[in-house]
C-alpha cells in the first residue's frame, strides 16, 4: 500500500475538493488558474508525491456525453490561447468534414502538436476504472488556459482534437508529472455539456481562494439579467455533476491511497 500522503490531488474549487473521501491525501485548489495548478503540483513533487491526480469537474465537449458523465481519459492534449470558430462553413459543417472519409485534407483543422500530448498512467488508471464501480468513458481530455464559455467553443476544440472534456487543470499537472518521472491519472466528471454556454455571471463570484460567493454572482445577474435562465440550466447540470462527483469521490479516496 502506498503512502496516503504522497498522492497529490490538484482540483479547481473547494467545493470539488470536499467530495474527496479524506484519506490523508494531500489536495490543493488552483482556483481555476493553470499556474497556481502548475506550482501546486510542482510542490507536492518537491515534497514527495509519487502520484499526481487532477479531479473535478469538466466542460463537456463530445455531443455525447451529458452532465455527470465519469471520463478517465488515456491521454491529455494540452490547448492554450484562444479559440476561434472556423471562419468556413461553420462549426457544424466542419463536424461533417471530420466525419466524412472523402473530405480534403485542407478542410481537417491542424491537429495539436505531439509535444502536447500527455499520457495518463495505465496502469492507475486501469486500477481506477475497475475499482470505482461506475460506468467509465474514456478517450483525451484537453487542457485549456482559459475557460471555454460559448457552444461554438466547444465544438471548434472538439473538432480540433476530438477532446471529449475540458478542464484548467489537468495539463499542467501532467507536465509536471511527466518532467518529475512519478505517474499521473485525471479523474473528471462532465458538468456542463457540449450545448450548454457558460454564462459571464456564473464567473463573477470565483474568488482566488477557489470558492463561489453567491452574493457577487447574485450581483452579477442584476447587472445581467438576461443570463438567469442559462444560470438555472446550469445550476441543475451542476448539481448532478457534483452528485456523481461526491460518489466517486467517496470511492476514489480509499482506492488513490490503495494504490
Amino acid at each position: 500500500m502506498a503512502d496516503r500522503s504522497r498522492v497529490g490531488i490538484v482540483t479547481g474549487l473547494v467545493a470539488e475538493a470536499a467530495t474527496i473521501a479524506d484519506c490523508g491525501h494531500r489536495v490543493a485548489v488552483s482556483a481555476a488558474d493553470p499556474a497556481r495548478a502548475a506550482q501546486a503540483a510542482d510542490a507536492m513533487v518537491a515534497g514527495g508525491a509519487g502520484l499526481l491526480v487532477s479531479y473535478g469537474l469538466a466542460a463537456g465537449l463530445d455531443p455525447r456525453l451529458g452532465p455527470g458523465a465519469l471520463l478517465l481519459p488515456e491521454t491529455i492534449v494540452a490547448r492554450e490561447g484562444e479559440i476561434e470558430p472556423p471562419g468556413r462553413g461553420g462549426i457544424r459543417d466542419q463536424l461533417h468534414r471530420l466525419g466524412s472519409f472523402r473530405r480534403e485534407e485542407e478542410d481537417a483543422p491542424p491537429p495539436p502538436s505531439t509535444d502536447d500530448h500527455l499520457q495518463v498512467d495505465r496502469a492507475t488508471r486501469q486500477a481506477l476504472a475497475d475499482g470505482l464501480g461506475e460506468a467509465v468513458e474514456g478517450g483525451v481530455l484537453a487542457g485549456l488556459d482559459r475557460p471555454v464559455m460559448h457552444t461554438d467553443q466547444k465544438l471548434t476544440l472538439f473538432a480540433e482534437t476530438m477532446a471529449r472534456a475540458a478542464d484548467m487543470e489537468s495539463h499542467v499537472v501532467a507536465r509536471a508529472a511527466a518532467a518529475a518521472g512519478v505517474p499521473f491519472v485525471a479523474i473528471r466528471v462532465v458538468g456542463d455539456p457540449s450545448n450548454r454556454a457558460i454564462p459571464r455571471a456564473a464567473l463573477a463570484g470565483l474568488g482566488e481562494d477557489g470558492r463561489v460567493a453567491g452574493g457577487a454572482v447574485a450581483r452579477a445577474l442584476l447587472l445581467r439579467p438576461w443570463e438567469c435562465i442559462d444560470m438555472m440550466a446550469l445550476a441543475l447540470d451542476t448539481g448532478r455533476a457534483m452528485r456523481r462527483l461526491r460518489r466517486v469521490g467517496r470511492r476514489a479516496g480509499p482506492l488513490l491511497a490503495s494504490l
